[in-house]
């Protein structure tokens, strides 16, 4: 009979690999190539069957007898039936409906799923032609796609591969597999991108929700805080949130204040924040310049002073690369993980279709929440947890209009690391000047905005006027970024009150580390603890900190 431990372990990889058969988009981008061949299916039977799947592995998962089981066994037990019931409790509210959007859709999705995929061997390219002929058939039934159906199949992204056919396949092999996928997106790919924008101009658009806040939709309230709850992972309703986003927002204002008056500046803040985007001495001139500017950042002057505040610093690559132009109307940055495999890199990804969103005075702090010691070191800290279940180390950074009825993401720990990080560059003395400590401020505020602006147009009846005017005059983010953010929320949900939320609750835990271990506190192992569980619920988080501090005061 197999110890408790044992079978734990084998629900948690019987539940991993039916994920990896039944997304074998998800398994390609953990660096799982056994299904390059096929896509997703986003038919309703498909929803159907998973369903019935889950809610038959829940009550095995459930009857899992965890008696003499470890506690890092017991926790394993306990996050499978987590990310289960998550999954059932928000499908009901059918989220997969609303597919595209201003972010998201396949048109971006499947340029990135290329991506991930590896170019070794014909037998590789024979997947990729798979997908391709698949793709049609995914989609069934604008500007940016309509660039994608009017370009030649050598300027889209997905073509890419082809350009980069090893030499060593033979002239012949090379000049076959090109003309194949070229015939490819023609005949098939292109004209699926078209039946995309037929479909969103004369039938997705017209059946969308009839205003920006989730509650005109039926129960569109309990949709919205069932969202909210799937993101910030406790139990805050939208009003606790509202009111936590106004007094966060007056109190980093009054920080914003000191350093206005540092600078010397004698006008009011709106005029403080016209200046910084009028003058042309913040920001880069060209795309080339901003990257340089990053990748600078990230590896000479953030990665030096790690150690002052980590210990086993992994050496996973960050790559620093422009967002691709289907993405252009995403944030001004954001990041994906490394694969398993050490075969692609860690991703930080510039949005640098107007270089004038991303002025220096900001982007130290961005490069700490995008890169190092934010999602970058998270990543690669979970991928590195050896002895944990793959379930608990990888993390599906797609598809968030999938929320409430998903896999748990845990939105509040991922996003509040990345948001503390930010915090942390004043301890690493990285915001050098009064300027880039504005931007650093600018950017926790927009966080607190966005607990204000969230809750007001999906509850509180704001509009997506009213949401720009107030994140323009309490941030100095760009115009046009502000405009991008503001339709984020509007399509996620939730998602943007996780930063706030998920980095309080970690500065909470840090500053009880502290008080109960005085000068057995160590940053460097709280931080260790923090990023040692993989992704968790906050409620889960605290039990981890607590029983840090407990095994710290034995020693």
């Amino acid at each position: 009979m197999a110890s408790a431990g044992n079978r734990i372990a084998e629900l948690c990889e019987e539940f991993w690999q039916w994920r990896l058969r039944e997304s074998p988009e998800f398994a390609t981008s953990t660096g799982c190539h056994t299904y390059d061949h096929l896509l997703d299916s986003h038919k309703p039977q498909a929803y159907g069957k998973r369903m019935v799947f889950c809610e038959k592995f829940l009550m095995t998962v459930e009857d899992c007898d965890d008696s003499g089981a470890t506690a890092e066994e017991k926790l394993s037990l306990r996050l499978l039936k987590t990310e289960i019931q998550t999954y059932l409790d928000g499908i009901k509210f059918s989220p997969h409906l609303y597919p595209i959007n201003t972010m998201e859709g396949p048109h971006v999705e499947f340029e990135r799923l290329i991506s991930f995929m590896k170019f070794n061997n014909k037998q590789d390219y024979d997947m990729y032609f798979s997908r391709l002929k698949a793709f049609p058939n995914q989609i069934g039934v604008c500007d940016a796609i309509q660039d994608l159906v009017s370009m030649k199949p050598e300027d889209c992204g997905i073509y890419e591969p082809l350009k980069k056919v090893p030499e060593a396949l033979g002239t012949e092999t090379v000049a076959k597999l090109q003309a194949e996928g070229r015939a490819l997106m023609q005949d098939q790919v292109f004209p699926a991108f078209q039946k995309i924008k037929d479909f969103i101009e004369k039938e997705y658009i017209p059946a969308c929700r009839p205003s920006i806040g989730c509650s005109s939709l039926p129960d569109g309230t309990a949709h919205y805080e069932a969202a909210l709850r799937f993101h910030i992972t406790c139990d805050m309703t939208p009003q606790q949130v509202h009111e936590t986003g106004l007094e966060e927002v007056a109190r980093i204002r009054e920080e914003m204040q000191k350093v206005m008056e540092q600078v010397g500046f004698s006008g009011e803040f709106k005029d403080f924040l016209e200046h910084l985007r009028k003058d042309d001495s913040f920001y880069y001139p060209s795309e080339e310049e901003l990257l340089d500017g990053f990748k600078d950042i990230a590896n000479n002057k953030i990665r030096p002073r790690l150690p002052q505040l980590f210990n086993d610093i992994p050496d996973n690559e960050l790559s620093v690369i422009p967002a691709p132009p289907s993405m252009a109307n995403s944030p001004a940055a954001f990041y994906l993980a490394p694969s398993d495999d050490g075969s692609r890199p860690g991703i930080f990804y510039v949005n640098c279709s107007d270089v004038r969103s991303n002025p220096k005075y900001e982007m130290m702090t961005l490069a700490l929440h995008e890169g190092e010691p934010g999602h970058h070191l998270q990543a690669c800290y979970s991928l590195n947890q050896r002895n944990l279940p793959s379930f608990r180390r990888f993390f599906e950074d797609r598809r968030y209009y999938e929320a409430p009825g998903r896999f748990a993401m845990y939105t509040a720990f991922m996003e509040g690391w990345g948001l503390y990080c930010e915090y942390l560059g004043k301890e690493m003395g990285l915001y050098e000047d009064p300027y880039s400590l504005f931007g650093h401020l600018s950017f926790e505020i927009m966080r607190a905005c966005r607990l204000v602006v969230d809750t007001g147009m999906h509850v509180m009846g704001w509009s997506k006027e009213r949401a720009v005017q107030y994140m323009k005059e309490n941030s100095a983010v760009s115009p046009k970024h502000i405009e991008i953010e503001v339709n984020r929320y509007i399509t996620w949900p939730g998602q943007a009150c996780a930063y706030k939320i998920g980095m309080r609750k970690i500065q909470e835990l840090r500053e009880k580390a502290k008080t109960e271990l005085v000068s057995k506190f160590d940053v460097r192992e709280f931080h260790a603890a923090v990023l040692g569980c993989g992704s968790v619920p906050l409620n889960i988080l605290e039990e981890v900190v607590h029983q840090y501090i407990q095994d710290t005061k034995q020693k």
